[in-house]
């Protein structure tokens, strides 16, 4: 009797075993589109008080009448080593409903941090003075908030598990959850989210963008069109490596693909993409998209040393007025260095493109964009020596002739800014409440090993609120 029964049970064990087996197989096929709720941050997921050990930034030359205060280092919670640099980095901020939002994380497939999620959402309540989890995202990084309306949104970046979809997040203002859209299809990466004419849009790319190619590379760049708030999709496969950004202009709304440099270009040859390749698409009335092959890519890069064959991800796309502008991160070329340069673009419409880079001091990095008025506040980064950097927020308009750029603030410190939100978000100028800033890693460096962390390392993830001299009279 007793063997029967233990027979009996491994053959329970060995089916229920062979069930999940076949289970796990199948759920990334069978899968179904679905929108889910978010679990808020459990109470030990909550950041304490940062501990009096925590460093404090150094920031340094600060502007005359300024001031600097600290929000502490929030995503040292979640990554705590020294050498977790890069997952550290504050890629975006946003400040939305009464919390400034971090993004946070790495979905690089290499170094020592490569794919650091699920990555925490992280939420300071200004009434409270105080970090908070709100979500966990089953993403690699966070790299981008997108606000629209009484929503804020995040294209999904890297979504762990199955991609028989890909991920977008949303919150409504004083709403309490964070709500997954677990809808687009076949999307590995979504990189840039935007709405026109009441529909919404999604660049990114999938795992099954041609029919054929190289082993292991059929991905590519991809569009999606919803007209129904998301639930469904129309999306378009195209030629390219990445799609990266969209760019609302001239009431239209482009898609810009990543620009290939010779490896790159190498990959289309020999996936037979590269005749069909086009850098800016339009979108048109009836949801598909138009490639504009009249634009070569040196048009897209006005100014830039061998701008036509020059690797470029485009990304940071920010409307105000009757304008663009955006951030491309350049490849090196020849004996110039890999940078970071902004572009201006007041129209892309054929025969009329007027599109110009916004010039910098050589060896200032473009860092981040936020609209403000007819025109945009630009942060840079220059790195003065060792672990010694000089940040800048400059105010840039458009003129008949040209961009003009005006210094508002500076301050120096160990590490670069990457980021930048108004404290007072819709109010006109930011600096009449003060900018929120975040400090990562270094652009174009490599993360460091652990055994070789510098000092600086640390300070990656330190978010600070900077001030502007107080009004005669007015409230502190």
């Amino acid at each position: 009797m007793r063997r029967r029964a233990a027979a009996a049970l491994t053959l329970l064990l060995v089916g229920a075993g062979a069930a999940g087996l076949l289970a796990r197989r199948l759920w990334p096929r069978l899968e179904p589109a679905r929108t889910l709720p978010l679990l808020p941050g459990w109470p030990w997921q909550q950041i304490a008080a940062p501990p009096a050990t925590q460093p404090v930034v150094p920031v340094e030359g600060l502007s005359p009448g300024w001031r600097v205060s600290g929000l502490g280092n929030p995503a040292a919670w979640r990554y705590p080593h020294c050498w977790q640099s890069l997952p550290r980095t504050p890629w975006d901020l946003a400040v939305f409903d009464g919390r400034v939002y971090l993004g946070l994380g790495h979905a690089g497939n290499e170094g020592p941090t490569a794919n650091a999620g699920p990555v925490p959402l992280l939420a300071y309540r200004l009434a409270e003075g105080r970090w908070r989890q709100e979500a966990t995202l089953a993403e690699e990084e966070i790299h981008r908030f997108v606000g629209h309306g009484r929503q804020l949104w995040i294209p999904g970046s890297d979504p762990r598990g199955s991609w028989r979809w890909g991920n977008l997040y949303r919150r409504q203002a004083r709403g309490l959850l964070w709500w997954q859209q677990r809808r687009l299809p076949g999307f590995i990466h979504a990189n840039d989210l935007a709405w026109q004419l009441g529909r919404m849009v999604v660049a990114g790319n999938v795992d099954d963008a041609v029919a054929s190619a190289p082993a292991g590379e059929r991905h590519g760049s991809a569009l999606a069109v919803s007209g129904d708030g998301g639930r469904r999709w129309q999306v378009q496969r195209l030629a390219g490596w990445r799609a990266s950004s969209l760019v609302p202009l001239d009431g239209q709304l482009y898609a810009l693909e990543v620009l290939p440099g010779p490896r790159l270009r190498r990959w289309l040859v020999a996936g037979g993409r590269l005749a069909a390749f086009a850098a800016l698409h339009e979108l048109q009335a009836d949801g598909r998209w138009r490639p504009r092959r009249e634009l070569r890519q040196a048009d897209l890069l006005p100014g830039v040393v061998d701008g036509g064959r020059r690797y470029a991800w485009i990304g940071q796309v920010t409307s105000a007025g009757a304008g663009a502008a955006w951030i491309a991160s350049l490849g090196p070329a020849a004996d110039e260095p890999p940078r970071r340069q902004a572009f201006v673009a007041r129209s892309l419409r054929p025969g009329a493109i007027d599109l110009r880079p916004v010039l910098l001091p050589a060896g200032e990095q473009a860092m981040d964009l936020q609209a403000d008025g007819q025109g945009w506040l630009l942060l840079s980064s220059t790195e003065l020596a060792p672990q010694r950097w000089r940040s800048r927020i400059s105010r840039l308009s458009t003129t008949p002739g040209g961009i003009r750029s005006q210094e508002l603030l500076r301050w120096q410190a160990p590490l670069p800014a990457w980021s930048v939100a108004a404290e007072r978000p819709g109010q006109g100028a930011g600096e009449r409440g003060g900018w929120f800033v975040g400090l990562g890693h270094p652009p174009f460096r490599r993360e460091p090993l652990p055994h070789q962390c510098p000092p600086s390392a640390r300070l990656s993830g330190s978010v600070v609120s900077l001030r502007p001299p107080a009004a005669p009279g007015a409230a502190p």
